[in-house]
């Protein structure tokens, strides 16, 4: 028997652990990270194939929570998202589209409807789960706001909302803008090339863009340039119209212009009609996928109930594609004012409380539209995209003396129609390579860089200053009617606003294919001197022009190793070779029967 003496002791000292436990936990601050991870954990799909997916829970869960969810193909990053999120009180889930880190399957349509049947799949079984409360909303940009509109077709019964931001519309602007396919292409593939994201692939640009470079340099057909860069064929392929495997980017070329196969996998009009729950679209003035992210905001709301396309909420502002994810003090040398750098986390985790029940609406969203008037620097509201414009500003092109000689010796953008008067000639050779001078500065172009005016086959038209401070908001539009020796060709359009200093801020840019004037899905070449309308139109954006600046408008041929390079011959697009070349004498009307113009969409009337 032990000693009465000890046994009190032990006693004693245990009261004294536990009375000092129980003091720590009392008045010490919670230890841990405050959330769990489950990692590479795997969801069946309905064809026996499983997705890897890591799964994010506020530590301690206790009951059930509603769930973020993304799908996507870049790398599972979910640390700081996971961490924010479950702070928020939601879970968070991030899952591998197939053939993506342990994801079954293969990358042979990561881009179609496989991936809105995996998404239906995925949520469903996460509204399944013991933790879930059965809500599901969807979270992601690019590829991953793709993921969501595909999902969002296939409707899956417990889908509570999607916030797709800087969305990528495949068949619309990618690979492809208007009709012109993309080198950018080859570097996603390259990108994502395996199993894993290639970051240090894609952060090496003296590696992919001295391949785009050499491969214009020696004139190679566009068709090689996957190869040059080094993409394996079979690794992420689509069947070709012989029923073999062959590089995705290679199958996309063969198809430009090919609307039923472009627009295959896009949501139909019955599957936007169908959709019933809200939206949170989010792209900026300068994301190269607006296009694509608008054009899923303009199909779901013309074929909506109203009562669902009133739940459709649309943020627009100074952003490029990864700063509509975090925005940035400074876009490509411009300075973007402090109240345009939001924390869009922190928007989309508001919106997603305020849909979900749990919290008030997001007072920035006070509308369906939400955009920022730069110059003015404040944000403003509209219940459709098309209520923020209000009338135009038109100024025609003149070039009385004929084609202008230079940046000093431009033609005119006057408010009035011209009467007669010679066309501007603009001289489109294939043989010249101008990009080659051009990467010599091209690491230093931002959004004030004026070079491009300066170069040799380009053509420049000058405004007078404005009077007035002049807002606009929308799409310019730009209406060249032209006549060519060449059945083809290509033409690049810049619009500059001069300030009284002599600086300047790009307003927008595009490009254009002749062939594709009328569509991007109908091919109509040119015969020789046939008068015809080539239209531009420029990114959506809201600016005020001060009192004293004016624009400048910049044409010249598109030559880049950016893009699949025009022979203008009308040939097989990405196969002409250098032998085929034609050089095409394009000539731009400006006169009382042909008034080529330049269209600025005013702003409405300020309503915040």
């Amino acid at each position: 028997m032990p000693n009465a003496r000890i046994v009190k002791v032990v006693f004693a000292a245990l009261v004294a652990i536990i009375a000092t436990t129980t003091a720590f936990s009392a008045d010490s601050p919670k230890v841990g990270p405050g959330y769990d991870i489950q990692m590479s954990r795997m969801i069946p799909m309905r064809d026996g194939v499983a997705l890897e997916a890591w799964i994010f829970k506020p530590s301690h869960l206790k009951g059930k929570a509603p769930t973020v969810f993304s799908l996507t193909q870049y790398d599972i990053d979910g640390m700081k998202r996971g961490r924010y999120f479950t702070q928020r009180g939601f879970v968070y889930v991030q899952v591998y589209v197939r053939a993506r880190g342990r994801s079954g399957g293969e990358k042979s349509d990561n881009l179609g409807l496989q991936v809105g049947r995996d998404g239906y799949d995925a949520v469903e079984w996460i509204a399944a789960q013991p933790w879930s409360d059965g809500r599901v909303v969807m979270y992601g940009g690019s590829f991953v706001g793709m993921t969501q509109w595909r999902t969002a077709a296939q409707r899956p019964p417990h889908l509570a909302g999607i916030a797709p931001y800087v969305a990528i519309y495949p068949g619309w602007d990618v690979p492809n803008t208007n009709g012109i396919p993309q080198a950018w292409s080859a570097v996603i593939m390259g990108d994502i090339s395996g199993r894993a994201q290639n970051t240090q692939f894609v952060q090496d640009s003296d590696y992919w863009q001295g391949k785009m470079l050499e491969q214009y340099a020696a004139y190679r057909p566009f068709s090689e340039l996957d190869d040059a860069i080094g993409i394996a064929q079979d690794d992420w392929w689509m069947f070709d119209e012989h029923g073999q495997k062959k590089s995705f980017m290679k199958v996309w070329l063969d198809h430009v212009g090919d609307e039923s196969f472009n627009l295959a996998a896009e949501p139909k009009p019955e599957d936007f009609a169908r959709m019933n729950f809200p939206v949170l679209t989010a792209t900026g003035y300068f994301d190269d996928d607006q296009p694509g992210a608008l054009r899923y905001y303009r199909r779901h709301l013309a074929n909506a109930p109203v009562a669902m396309a009133d739940k459709h909420f649309l943020i627009i502002g100074p952003w490029d594609h990864g700063g509509t994810q975090h925005p940035a003090k400074e876009i490509e040398g411009l300075a973007i004012p402090d109240s345009a750098v939001i924390d869009m986390d922190k928007l989309r985790a508001d919106w997603y409380d305020w849909i979900l029940g749990r919290g008030p609406q997001p007072d920035l969203l006070r509308d369906r539209v939400t955009y920022y008037m730069m110059g003015a620097d404040e944000w403003r509201h509209a219940k459709t995209l098309e209520a923020a414009s209000s009338g135009e500003m038109k100024f025609y092109l003149e070039a009385p003396e004929g084609t202008p000689a230079d940046i000093f010796h431009s033609g005119r953008l006057a408010e009035k129609p011209p009467l007669a008067q010679p066309p501007t000639v603009v001289v489109s050779d294939p043989h010249e390579l101008p990009e080659l001078e051009v990467a010599k500065h091209a690491a230093d172009e931002d959004l004030h860089s004026q070079f491009r005016a300066f170069q040799k086959r380009a053509m420049n038209f000058h405004s007078e200053p404005f009077a007035h401070d002049t807002e606009v908001a929308g799409q310019m539009r730009l209406n060249l009617i032209v006549a060519a020796d060449a059945p083809d060709f290509d033409l690049w359009a810049q619009v500059m606003m001069i300030l009284p200093d002599g600086s300047a801020v790009k307003l927008g840019e595009d490009i254009r294919r002749a062939r594709f004037r009328n569509s991007y899905f109908k091919q109509e070449l040119l015969k020789p001197g046939q008068v015809a309308e080539i239209p531009f139109d420029f990114y959506w954006m809201a600016r005020r022009i001060p009192a004293g600046a004016r624009l400048r408008l910049t044409i010249a041929p598109l030559n880049s190793p950016n893009y699949q390079k025009n022979y203008n011959t009308g040939g097989r697009v990405g196969y002409e070779k250098l032998e085929d070349a034609r050089v095409a004498q394009i000539r731009v009307f400006h006169d009382e029967q042909h008034a080529s113009s330049l269209t600025l969409p005013l702003a409405a009337t300020n309503s915040q």
